[in-house]
């Protein structure tokens, strides 16, 4: 394999599980960050390559060293994405390809078209997979094999450059799965963004609850399985929720409807009706 160039903009859980993957690939990475932290410790990892730079802070020569770049993966919080585009759109070469990791699709790749340079082509993509732990401490080269990757290429997106971006999502040991932007959103609200939700007012219910702290002591796995998501970072996720809410609102009145299906199932004492409920969930 020839060695090519990759930057990747925003070094936390997803995009340092990248760069780590793509430099294990052979891959040389331009690593792009707005903490100087995350960057030396990238540095001392050998996985990002000296002319990384801080995105907030970085001269006009260090932008230049995005020229060279034959692919950008943007992996910061989904309101900073196309602002992130434009910023350094200006610096990419001719035939680049740009994706990004938010967990939306539509506002996204919608706000992109109308920014994006013709000369570079803007891909919509989302790596189903993470933790609740975040940061480039928590990065993790093999985070993502056997994970979906879902993409949301244009119709005018030229074939090549969609082949080229699969190759080498492939490599790093995803499925790609193909759909549209608004397909997308309808997906992830209900298997992401719904269980989140969930998991947060269960934490919260319990919070109230247990006003002294002495119940959560028997907490068995299955109360620290179905609220471990809560404890993700509530900065990413404010973004996330606000970006998908009608697909999100959508789900959260089918679970509030499936919630006073049950509670009156239990004031009438309808143990049949019960039972259906819970086996049809089964």
């Amino acid at each position: 394999m020839s060695t090519k160039e990759i930057a990747v903009v925003g070094l936390g859980l997803i995009g340092g599980s990248i760069a780590k993957a793509l430099k294990l690939l052979g891959y040389e990475v331009i690593g792009v960050d707005m903490d100087d932290e995350t960057l030396r410790q990238a540095l001392k990892d050998n996985v990002i390559s000296k002319d990384s730079f801080n995105i907030n802070t970085g001269d006009k020569e260090r932008f230049q060293a995005l020229n060279r770049a034959d692919g950008v993966f943007i992996c910061t919080p989904v309101s900073q994405v196309v602002s992130t585009i434009e910023k350094i759109q200006p610096f990419l070469k001719e035939g680049c390809f740009i994706t990004d990791t938010g967990s939306t699709k539509r506002l996204i790749v919608e706000s992109a078209q109308k920014i994006i340079n013709k000369m570079l082509y803007f891909i919509g993509g989302h790596l189903m997979a993470g933790s609740h732990e975040s940061g480039y401490k928590s990065s993790n080269e093999n985070l993502f094999k056997r994970c979906a990757w879902i993409l949301t290429p244009l119709k005018e997106t030229p074939e090549k450059i969609l082949q080229e971006m699969k190759s080498i999502i492939e490599k790093l040991g995803a499925a790609i799965y193909i759909l549209t932007p608004e397909e997308h959103d309808k997906v992830v609200a209900a298997i992401s963004h719904l269980p989140q939700v969930v998991a947060t007012c269960l934490g919260n219910t319990l919070s109230e609850v247990d006003e002294n702290s002495k119940i959560l002591k028997f907490a068995g796995r299955g109360l620290k399985d179905t609220t471990r998501i809560a404890r993700s970072s509530p900065e990413i996720w404010v973004d996330i929720l606000l970006s998908n809410r009608d697909e999100l609102i959508n789900s959260i009145s089918i679970f509030i409807e499936k919630l006073e299906h049950i509670r009156n199932y239990l004031e009438k004492e309808d143990d049949k009706r019960i039972k259906n409920f819970l086996f049809k969930a089964r």
